[in-house]
């Protein structure tokens, strides 16, 4: 019996794949705006509005990050990632060069990979850094909006983040991929 026909008899798997979110979706079952996660095969309800900080955050490293893109890096806002076979997430800033789809990106594809978080700091920290680390991700940044800090995480082994700094608003980053750009929290427009 196919995903769709346990559906219509009410039946919803206990664990979902990418594609078959990307099959739900395109169907009109799931909603496109409807905001979720799907860790190992679990859906995960996001919070739907976000606060204050979180966007005004969001925004004023949009608006730095894209100026100082080379070549072919380009910045997406919210896109979805797939990790695996089982987990699609939804940074809130990711860059990845323009060649690769966004359906067709994956872990070790993304060059930078940006959270911000306000309410869901240990999420980002506890949660997604494991996965993130686990499938690839090379440079994962968790920017704390109420302190304004930003957490770097690098150099992965074994599903673990053995390069992890956290920076004060007032300090210099830099991206691991991107030596000519420099963000300072407290200097952030």
């Amino acid at each position: 019996m196919t995903l769709f026909q346990n559906m219509r008899r009410g039946l919803l798997p206990a664990r979902l794949t990418v594609e078959e979110i990307y099959d739900l979706t395109e169907a009109g079952i799931l909603p496109e705006q409807d905001d979720f996660e799907l860790i190992e095969g679990e859906i995960i309800p996001m919070a739907g509005a976000k606060a204050d900080w979180h966007e005004i955050m969001k925004s004023r490293l949009n608006r730095a990050l894209v100026p100082a893109m080379a070549g072919d890096a380009r910045l997406f806002v919210e896109a979805s990632v797939t990790l695996s076979e089982d987990t699609l997430v939804q940074p809130d800033l990711a860059v990845w060069t323009r060649d690769i789809r966004p359906r067709a990106v994956r872990g070790p594809d993304i060059l930078l990979l940006i959270e911000v978080a306000d309410s869901s700091l240990a999420y980002d920290l506890r949660v997604k850094a494991p996965l993130y680390a686990r499938y690839g991700v090379r440079d994962y940044w968790v920017v704390d909006a109420i302190r304004q800090t930003i957490r770097i995480h690098r150099a992965a082994e074994h599903g673990v983040y053995i390069d992890v700094e956290e920076y004060e608003g007032h300090d210099p980053v830099t991206p691991l991929l991107f030596p000519d750009v420099t963000i300072r929290l407290d200097t952030l427009d």
